[in-house]
């Protein structure tokens, strides 16, 4: 049985689930602006590339000692991002109720890893309350939330609920069909990194992040522009609290993260990033030390 422990986005990854990008269709759905507008340009990435890059991220993850889980195919379907449709928090693992019902049949994907987590430990989102795991970090005994397009206000009041053992806080976050500054889910606009820093693009929230100020400090706040925020800069993914997984485009906060005493492992991941997300939306933890 799996025993699911995420207490953190950035402790010691030891095992986790990554996308596939097989099978994915002719049919493009138009879920979010950024995919529309690559659309309209005609420069949308072809399968081949999208599952090189996907598969290369899995088999990067995998050298530093982790399990990787990767969902079953399901035909003609987007199975990229497994972060949305499911997550981890302490010891349960949440399957979501997603907004676009063309996301849904991805959840078939993994239910072979479900079957393998104790059943008690399985929290399932009710009818209503939508929410998705791009909107959900955790940070020991604080969770966020982001109520987006995609979470509403009953599945922040869900979590709250579930997880009553937890600090759960909620943050509105900029809606718009313009892909420059839409904010699709919170950690297109907030993810913690190391041990006690956080990277943050303030515009992306309706209103000021204090909570984020107050938590990490303002020294630890690595503030990013809107150009950073549209390449998904906050989108990294921690192999550890000092090794994470960065775009080798992302040549500032690459330095940053040097500067600060973070490795980062460096990979080509831009063409998926044209589909609204990147490696934080690949991966879906399950264990963390």
């Amino acid at each position: 049985m799996i025993e699911i422990n995420i207490n953190s986005e950035t402790a010691k990854l030891k095992k986790v689930i990554v996308g596939i990008a097989d099978d994915r269709g002719n049919k493009v759905h138009e879920n979010n602006p950024k995919i529309s507008k690559y659309l309209k340009q005609g420069s949308l990435p072809p399968e081949s590339i999208l599952k090189k890059q996907v598969d290369n991220l899995a088999n990067v993850i995998a050298r530093y000692d982790v399990e990787v889980l990767r969902p079953e195919n399901i035909k003609n379907q987007d199975q990229i991002f497994a972060r949305d449709i499911a997550f981890a928090i302490a010891d349960k693992f949440v399957v979501s109720n997603m907004k676009k019902e063309n996301r849904k049949p991805e959840q078939d994907g993994i239910e072979y890893i479900i079957n393998d987590i104790q059943h008690d430990r399985i929290v399932r989102v009710p009818e209503g309350a939508t929410i998705e795991g791009g909107d959900v970090l955790i940070h020991g005994r604080k969770i966020f939330v982001g109520i987006t397009e995609r979470t509403n206000y009953l599945g922040y009041e869900f979590i709250k609920n579930t997880f009553k053992d937890h600090e759960v806080i909620a943050f509105e976050m900029m809606l718009s069909s313009n892909p420059a500054t839409n904010i699709l889910h919170l950690d297109c606009a907030f993810q913690p990194v190391g041990d006690k820093y956080a990277i943050v693009y303030e515009g992306g929230f309706v209103n000021r992040p204090i909570e984020l100020y107050d938590i990490f400090g303002s020294n630890n706040i690595l503030k990013i522009t809107q150009f950073e925020m549209y390449h998904m800069f906050p989108n990294i993914f921690s192999i550890s609290p000092d090794k994470v997984i960065s775009d080798k485009s992302f040549y500032r906060m690459n330095e940053v993260l040097h500067s600060i005493g973070i490795d980062t492992i460096e990979i080509d991941y831009q063409e998926v990033c044209k589909l609204g997300g990147l490696f934080r939306c690949s991966t879906m933890p399950l264990i963390r030390d």
